[in-house]
């Protein structure tokens, strides 16, 4: 059973947006009555799936910003110190940074150089 509300031409915005959500959640309510059995067949359906979603995206999340971490500092083992980078290196580059640091160069002096320090 629906029932239709007049609009009070004084209603504010919250007001009339409050009134519609009662009534939604009232619709959800009767319909969660019709349909008990169905949602009980399908929470458990919808919970696994909700969950292996989560999970999904919570990895590849972390693995994105794991990636870019790895890719824009360079990590200074002498110092213990992270240096932010304003691009990736390339391998050629690195190369270099090894060769470099083999002949005991400092890393930061090295990048520095190379003109890649944020």
């Amino acid at each position: 059973m629906k029932i239709y509300v007049v609009p009070d031409p004084n209603e504010t915005k919250f007001q009339l947006w409050k009134r519609k959500v009662k009534a939604k959640v009232e619709e959800g309510k009767q319909w969660c009555v019709r349909n008990k059995e169905a949602i009980i067949v399908l929470t458990p359906v919808v919970v696994g799936g909700v969950t292996t979603f989560v999970k999904v995206v919570g990895r590849r999340c972390n693995l994105k910003k794991q990636e870019a971490v790895k890719n824009l500092y360079c990590y200074d083992r002498s110092l213990g110190h992270y240096w932010a980078l304003r691009r990736e290196l390339t391998n050629k580059e690195w190369l270099q940074i090894d060769a470099r640091k083999k002949n005991g160069e400092r890393l930061s002096d090295i990048l520095a150089e190379l003109k890649v320090l944020k």
